[in-house]
C-alpha cells in the first residue's frame, strides 16, 4: 500500500512540474500545430530559440506559445530577412518571413535583466514582443520539447 502512495505521489509531482498543455491556435506553424499536445521539458533560464510557455504581459490568464529571440542585455533587429543581435548577424531559420523590426523603434534600452524577447513561428500573424512587449522571467512556466507530432 504504501508503495502505491510513493508512485501516485511521485506520478502526481512530475505532472504538476513537467504539465502539458494543448497548442491554440496558429502562431507556431509550422513547428507546433493546433490541438497538439505539448510538455514542459525543464525550467532553468530559457536560452536563444528555445520555445517556451507563458503568460502575456497584456493576458495573464491566457498561455501562449512563442520562441525566445533576445535575451537579457541584448537588442534585437530584423533587417532584409536577417536577424540582428547586438548587430551581429545570427541564423534564424524563420528570419526571412519577419517583417523588418527596429530595436530604437520600439525600445529604448537593451532588454533588462529577468526579460526576454520573443516570437510566433508563424510571423506573419504571431502576437508576441512585438505587441505585447517584453516577457518576465516569471511570466515564463516552462520550456517545452522541440519538434511536432504532425507532419
Amino acid at each position: 500500500m504504501i508503495c502505491y502512495f510513493i508512485f501516485l505521489g511521485t506520478f502526481r509531482a512530475y505532472y504538476w512540474l513537467y504539465p502539458k498543455y494543448f497548442v491554440s491556435g496558429e502562431s507556431m506553424i509550422p513547428t507546433y500545430w493546433e490541438h497538439e499536445i505539448v510538455q514542459v521539458k525543464a525550467h532553468h533560464k530559457p536560452e536563444r530559440f528555445d520555445v517556451v510557455v507563458l503568460h502575456p504581459p497584456d493576458a495573464q490568464t491566457e498561455l501562449y506559445l512563442k520562441r525566445v529571440i533576445g535575451l537579457p542585455g541584448e537588442q534585437i533587429d530584423y533587417q532584409n530577412g536577417r536577424l540582428l543581435v547586438n548587430g551581429a548577424v545570427i541564423f534564424d531559420k524563420f528570419a526571412e518571413q519577419t517583417e523588418d523590426f527596429s530595436w530604437s523603434d520600439s525600445y529604448k534600452q537593451v532588454i533588462p535583466e529577468g526579460y526576454y524577447f520573443v516570437l510566433g513561428d508563424n510571423r506573419s500573424i504571431s502576437k508576441d514582443s512585438r505587441i505585447f512587449g517584453l516577457v518576465s522571467e516569471k511570466q515564463i512556466l516552462g520550456i517545452v520539447q522541440e519538434g511536432n507530432t504532425k507532419k
